[in-house]
């Protein structure tokens, strides 16, 4: 155990374990799999909700007639989980470590979170042939409900990796997780190209059923997901109700899987990241604070290409929704593909210039873009793009952490993600302003204000090169590739 924690060692015997042990050193490469079922059914859910949602608020916002700054609304109602996951994840997550429950502690979690998430994101796909003000309110009151829904088991979904799994082998199944992440993403963004073989997306009626069946089929994977999970990954009992609260955190021994009974809790002050940040500040060497700046400005390009991508390429170029999608998959694709070798680049060339490439790859083919119109070169070109992205994704927070001083690892990962999810937060509400504002001040017409998406990504990846050439530190090797994953797994559970 951590040694801020102090197990109760009055044990209730009638706890047992309902799996078989782990293997001190070993994985269980197939329970891990199977533990992963948890998060890969959120992932599938974002994947699609991320690809077509910005669509269908577009299309409910021409149709109410709301005026001018309709990409900014689509960039509201996009930011909405991003707000209810910052505010509710954390505490959904404190609650779920002290769950009394015959199902373990998490497992209650995913069971009505993932219940909720399927029930409203089914109902999505019903209103989303409707048109007029009360669907519209209808649509959003539905969309609120499944943001709460996903927070409700974020957190449990992975955090039952680390509660079942042995510490030292986390890291390998802390890497399986996200790659089943990652191929959860793909199969998101299969649906539209699946759906279009049955409807033509381009003509209204079927667009809508095209829409209503991806929504369906959605959920109905997610529940065949959530049912393997439920019926193969059976987490030690820590109560006799279905759901009770308890006061303290509950502890289960990751080897053996046996309830070793509540914590208590040592109130040692943990660093929030703002006081992190303070010290970063006032730091003589900025190296830290531009390296922040830097993964926060190509995250804000990063992140409006995930929002209005398929409004980019349906509205601009013109392509049917299952063409849109069949190109925004190779990126994920590409990624879980080099993944590897990116940290490995970083390792033998450097960090820094490792992310280097990658903003200017990513500059370079988002200019290439502004002029491209096939289909066959954009998808070459998206799969450039998954490899630059994950140059800078894989290699930023090892910099941060590098940077870091001695026992403030945590607090500075704290930090990185305060940027990045500040980030996640601002681009969709920033970059739909800039089409917004591009309409009004052009006049044309309806879709031709994208035509900004990529100088808009162009604009954050050279301002984020421009702070990367102003970090001076974090180019050590002391960190391996076994130690990021596991310093990775850590702070990311």
């Amino acid at each position: 155990m951590p040694p801020t924690l102090r197990v109760n060692k009055k044990l209730n015997s009638s706890y047992k374990p309902r799996m078989s042990p782990n293997t001190p050193g070993k994985l269980k490469y197939g329970r891990t799999f199977l533990i992963g079922l948890a998060f890969m059914t959120s992932s599938i859910f974002w994947a699609y909700y991320n690809f077509m949602m910005p669509i269908l608020l577009k299309e409910f916002f021409i149709e109410i007639d709301v005026g001018h700054f309709l990409d900014l609304y689509v960039g509201i109602i996009m930011v909405l989980d991003n707000i209810i996951a910052v505010l509710m994840i954390p505490y959904f997550g404190a609650i779920s470590d002290r769950t009394k429950s015959k199902l373990g502690k998490r497992t209650p979690f995913i069971m009505i979170g993932c219940i909720s998430a399927l029930i409203s994101f089914s109902l999505i796909g019903i209103i989303s042939g409707s048109r007029g003000i009360g669907p519209f309110v209808g649509l959003i009151s539905i969309i609120i409900w499944f943001n709460f829904s996903m927070a409700f088991f974020r957190s449990a979904s992975i955090s039952i990796l680390p509660d079942l799994t042995d510490p030292e082998v986390r890291s390998t199944g802390n890497a399986i997780i996200n790659t089943l992440g990652a191929i959860s993403m793909v199969i998101g963004l299969a649906f539209p190209i699946i759906t279009g073989l049955f409807y033509d997306t381009q003509i209204h009626y079927q667009r809508d059923l095209s829409r209503t069946l991806g929504f369906y089929l959605v959920s109905i994977v997610t529940a065949i997901a959530l049912l393997f999970f439920l019926l193969t990954v059976k987490e030690t009992p820590t109560g006799e109700n279905f759901l009770k609260i308890g006061r303290q955190s509950i502890a289960i021994d990751p080897i053996t899987l046996e309830y070793l009974g509540e914590q208590e809790i040592n109130t040692e002050k943990k660093e929030k990241p703002y006081e992190s940040l303070k010290i970063i500040f006032k730091e003589s060497d900025k190296s830290t604070l531009f390296m922040l700046i830097t993964i926060f400005t190509s995250f804000l390009s990063q992140n409006a290409l995930e929002t209005y991508y398929s409004l980019y390429a349906t509205s601009f170029l013109g392509l049917k929704e299952g063409e849109a999608s069949s190109v925004i998959i190779i990126a994920p694709i590409v990624m879980i593909i080099t993944a590897i070798p990116a940290g490995k680049i970083a390792e033998k060339f450097g960090r820094k210039r490792t992310i280097f490439i990658g903003l200017l790859g990513l500059s370079f083919c988002s200019s290439i873009m502004l002029i491209l119109k096939d289909l066959i070169l954009i998808r070459i070109l998206m799969g450039f793009m998954g490899i630059f992205y994950g140059f800078v994704i894989i290699n930023s927070i090892v910099i941060i952490w590098q940077m870091a001083p001695k026992g403030k690892i945590g607090a500075y990962t704290g930090v990185y993600y305060l940027f990045s999810q500040l980030s996640a937060t601002l681009s969709p509400l920033i970059a739909g302003s800039v089409f917004s504002l591009y309409k009004l001040l052009t006049g044309c017409e309806e879709g031709a204000q994208y035509v900004m998406l990529f100088p808009y990504i162009i604009v954050w990846e050279i301002v984020a090169i421009f702070c990367l050439n102003h970090v001076k530190r974090g180019e050590s090797k002391n960190f391996t590739t076994k130690q990021i994953a596991k310093l990775r797994s850590e702070h990311e559970h």
